[in-house]
This record gives structure tokens, C-alpha cells and sequence, in this order.
């Protein structure tokens, strides 16, 4: 190992992994968390004042005309900062394991989906019966069952992963060369998380000055962030896909891995669509992964050890 050691040392790579297991320390992803539920509760808190303000005051309500005075509405906002922690988990396990790492993307677009049912619902005034309509239902409906689908189906993925071959512990340069790579590409990852979050934010909050005085639709915060964020998750499974050839090149890994690539692009997809199909690119993209992590264990279970053999 120390070799190993010695033969990386002055690598760029190297250093920016480093910085790796600085930053995403255990004390420093804790302290993180606490500060989210903060931010969350702040978050939470504030939203319900400003509906009071825009309902009750009316010099306020001059001001907050446009935003909606259904206090459900704001059960969207500390929804939204606990989803923005997920994706920041996203990066921090990007290392540990290009399955796992999918998996992870699978819990964020079903979090969004039960968040749109928050959005959703707000826009109703629950005290008039003439609300609760097919279209109602309908509406509705689609987030609540695409939810609950989509949690089963990561439940799934992660009760067959949990099949597979656990890795041999392999102390050579290329597994070593391969963590530190990944760890590198999860430091530029979270560098580009924290621009793209200031831009969307910088321009979701300009578009929502310029509709206070002109009038319109909010814009919606999946199209304006996660867009943008899953588009670089693409590009970023292709990266692991051409890095996986470094500790793996077998036959399975590059098909599994390969796989993975058109499951995001399909996540990513599901993001602009509008309903029904944002559910079904997003159960698509989701069951695709399933049946693939499901192939990927019977080729290594059954066929892969069938194949050797005849090579041999």
C-alpha cells in the first residue's frame, strides 16, 4: 500500500481528493445537517408569516399579491431545503459506489414527486366542494400513486443490489487510483452544485420580482434547478462509466453501468415533462434500473461463473 502511496504522490487528483475527505468529513456532514434543519424550520416559519402578512395586512398584500395564501403552501418551502440536502448527498457518496450513487438520484425524484403533491394541493381551496372534481382527483392522484410506485421501486432496486457480490477489498494502485478519481470528480461536483444553486436562485428570485409587478405563472423550481443539475448527472455517469474500465472492464459492469446512463437521462426527462408523463419517465427510468440491477445479480450469480468455466 505504501507503494501504491508513493506512486500517487504529487498526482493533482491526489491532492483534490484529499480535499475530499476534508470537506465531507463525518463532523463537517453532521454540522451540515444540523444547519439544514435549522434552515428548514426558518424556512418554514417565514413562509407562514408571509402568507399571514399577504392575507391580513394590507399594505403587505400590495406588496405579496401574487403569492398564493393557501397555508399549505408553505409546507413546500422546508420540503424544498431537505430535497437540496439530498442532492448535496448525492455528491458526498458519489465515491462509495456508482450503484449506490443511482440509487441516490432514485430517492430525489421520488422525493419531488411527493413534493409536487404539496405544490399541488395548495393551489385548492379545501373549503369549497365544488373543487373536488375528476380533474381534482386526477391531478392529485398522479403524484400521490407515482410516489408511492416510485418509493417501491427504490426499495426494490436497493433489496436487489443488496444481492449482488460484495467487492473483495483490493489494495492495488488501480482501485486506489479509481477512489481518488471519483473522490476529485465529487469536490468538482460540489463546486458546480454551489454555482448552479446560486444562479437558479439568483434567477428564480428575478423572475418572481418581475411577475410581483407584471402578473403571470411562478416559474417551477424543478424546471429551474434540478434541469439544469440532472443534465450534469448525465454527463457525469458517462464519466463513471468511462472510469469503470479502470477497475473493471468485464462484460456486466459495462452494460449495468452503461444502463445507468439512460436511467438519468430519462430522470432528467421527467423533470420538464408535464403530467402524466413527468410520472412515467420518471417510473420508466426507475423500473429500467430495477430490471437491469436484477440482470446485472443473475449474470454474476448464474452466467458469469458459467461462462468462466467454458473459457477455461
Amino acid at each position: 500500500m505504501t507503494i501504491h502511496k508513493k506512486a500517487n504522490r504529487g498526482r493533482f487528483y491526489v491532492r483534490v481528493a484529499g480535499l475530499y475527505d476534508t470537506i465531507f468529513a463525518k463532523r463537517n456532514i453532521q454540522g451540515f445537517e444540523r444547519g439544514v434543519i435549522y434552515f428548514a424550520l426558518a424556512g418554514f416559519l417565514l413562509h407562514l408569516l408571509l402568507i399571514f402578512l399577504a392575507k391580513h395586512c394590507s399594505f403587505c398584500a400590495e406588496v405579496l399579491h401574487e403569492m398564493p395564501t393557501n397555508y399549505l403552501k408553505a409546507i413546500y418551502t422546508p420540503f424544498s431545503i431537505i430535497l437540496f440536502y439530498e442532492v448535496f448527498m448525492l455528491v458526498v457518496i458519489l465515491p462509495k459506489s456508482i450503484s449506490i450513487f443511482i440509487g441516490k438520484q432514485y430517492e430525489i425524484i421520488t422525493l419531488i414527486a411527493i413534493r409536487s403533491f404539496f405544490h399541488d394541493i395548495a393551489d385548492y381551496d379545501l373549503d369549497k366542494p365544488d373543487i373536488y372534481t375528476f380533474g381534482f382527483m386526477q391531478n392529485i392522484g398522479i403524484d400521490l400513486v407515482g410516489a408511492l410506485l416510485m418509493f417501491f421501486l427504490t426499495i426494490l432496486y436497493y433489496r436487489i443490489f443488496a444481492l449482488t457480490r460484495k467487492e473483495q477489498v483490493n489494495p492495488s494502485l488501480k482501485r486506489e487510483r479509481f477512489i481518488n478519481i471519483k473522490k476529485a470528480a465529487a469536490v468538482v461536483l460540489s463546486v458546480l452544485l454551489l454555482v448552479l444553486s446560486v444562479v437558479s436562485l439568483s434567477g428564480w428570485l428575478s423572475q418572481l420580482y418581475h411577475l410581483n409587478a407584471t402578473g403571470g405563472h411562478l416559474p417551477d423550481p424543478n424546471v429551474v434547478f434540478y434541469k439544469d443539475f440532472f443534465s450534469v448527472m448525465i454527463f457525469v455517469d458517462v464519466f463513471l462509466l468511462i472510469l469503470s474500465f479502470m477497475y473493471s472492464g468485464t462484460y456486466d459492469v459495462i452494460f449495468r453501468n452503461a444502463g445507468f446512463v439512460i436511467s438519468t437521462i430519462l430522470i432528467r426527462i421527467a423533470l420538464t415533462a408535464e403530467k402524466p408523463f413527468n410520472i412515467f419517465f420518471a417510473v420508466t427510468a426507475m423500473l429500467f434500473g430495477v430490471l437491469l440491477m436484477a440482470l446485472f445479480v443473475f449474470y454474476n450469480q448464474k452466467v458469469g461463473g458459467e461462462r468462466e468455466e467454458l473459457e477455461d
